[in-house]
C-alpha cells in the first residue's frame, strides 16, 4: 500500500492521535483480541491487560515508551517500527497499552 492510498483513507475513516510530548496525527486503532483475561492482579488491583494495534502514515513514527492519547484514553507505545515498501516508508506499525488512570 502506497503512503498516498494509506493517507486518504486515514483522511477519511482515521481518528485523531495526540502525543504527550506534542504533535499529532491520523491512525487506525483496534484492540487487539485475544482468549486471555483483560485484566490481571498486582500488588495494587486489578490492571488491565488489552492491547491495540496501531496504523500511522509514515510521518507519525510512534516510538516505544511514548504517551499518547486518542478518544479520552491514555496509551503508553509498547513497541512500534516502519513498514517498508521499496526503499520508502510506507506506514508505522505500534503496540499500545491503556494507561492506568494513576500513571
Amino acid at each position: 500500500m502506497t503512503g498516498n492510498v494509506l493517507n486518504g483513507i486515514l483522511r477519511r475513516y482515521g481518528q485523531t492521535l495526540t502525543r504527550e510530548s506534542g504533535g499529532e496525527g491520523l491512525v487506525f486503532l483496534q484492540p487487539i483480541l485475544e482468549r486471555t483475561e483483560q485484566e490481571m492482579p498486582s500488588p495494587l488491583g486489578r490492571r488491565r491487560t488489552d492491547r491495540f494495534l496501531c496504523l500511522s502514515g509514515p510521518e507519525l513514527a510512534l516510538r516505544c515508551g511514548e504517551r499518547v492519547e486518542s478518544r479520552g484514553e491514555r496509551y503508553r507505545v509498547c513497541g512500534g517500527q516502519p513498514i517498508q515498501v521499496g526503499a520508502r516508508t510506507s506506514h508505522w506499525w505500534a503496540i499500545l497499552r491503556p494507561e492506568d488512570e494513576e500513571a
